[in-house]
């Protein structure tokens, strides 16, 4: 039996348009984030100020979900929950678009501000996430889709930092490539975040 509900949700073209806008969206922060730790472990002249740009790179990537996570779930609240998704999803081009153009410059400070607008978009679009489950799914389904929602969010943080090293390796000397595909998948993401159902 619960075998055919994991098959039924995933036949689901609401349920997977959700699914596939968080995987990606998760995808695209973990990409983005391990890039630019590499990227500042190359830019330092010495092995403390490699240290040190990598730490700066996990503090501004934590400080979004600091500073902006309770108004994000108030904002989950108060406004429709596929809107928030949706508008987050857009906000992501414009943070992968800004992150593309710090690419093209080089300079590790703008793609510092693209990391802490990336994670902007993830403290918005988070508790609208996990908020929305209970309101588009029926109740014998919703362990079922909150599994599937773990998974598929883990899956994209462990393969986002896994490719996102390739990646670099492959275009360390060209990363604008980088910023172009990251685009490209906000692009994609934002387009299936319309499939979330009302």
């Amino acid at each position: 039996m619960s075998l055919n509900r994991y098959k039924n949700l995933l036949k689901s073209f609401s349920f997977q348009s959700f699914l596939w806008t968080q995987f990606l969206s998760a995808f695209n922060d973990n990409v983005f984030r391990i890039v630019l730790s590499l990227v500042a472990v190359n830019v330092a002249m010495d092995p403390a100020g490699a240290s040190r740009y990598v730490s700066i790179t996990g503090a501004v990537f934590i400080l979004p979900f600091v500073m902006f996570s309770g108004y994000a779930g108030y904002l989950a609240d108060v406004i429709n929950k596929r809107s928030v998704l949706i508008a987050a999803k857009s906000f992501e081009i414009v943070a992968v678009t800004w992150g593309l153009f710090s690419f093209f410059t080089g300079r590790i400070e703008l793609m510092f501000v693209g990391l802490f607008l990336m994670a902007s978009h993830s403290a918005f679009f988070s508790p609208a996430k996990y908020g929305i489950l209970p309101e588009i799914m029926p109740p014998e389904d919703l362990s079922s889709a909150n599994g599937l929602l773990e998974m598929s969010t883990f899956l994209a943080i462990v393969m986002g930092t896994a490719i996102g090293s390739v990646m670099y390796s492959f275009w360390k000397e060209n990363l604008s490539i980088i910023g172009g595909i990251l685009v490209l998948i906000a692009v994609v993401g934002t387009i299936l975040s319309f499939g979330i159902p009302r």
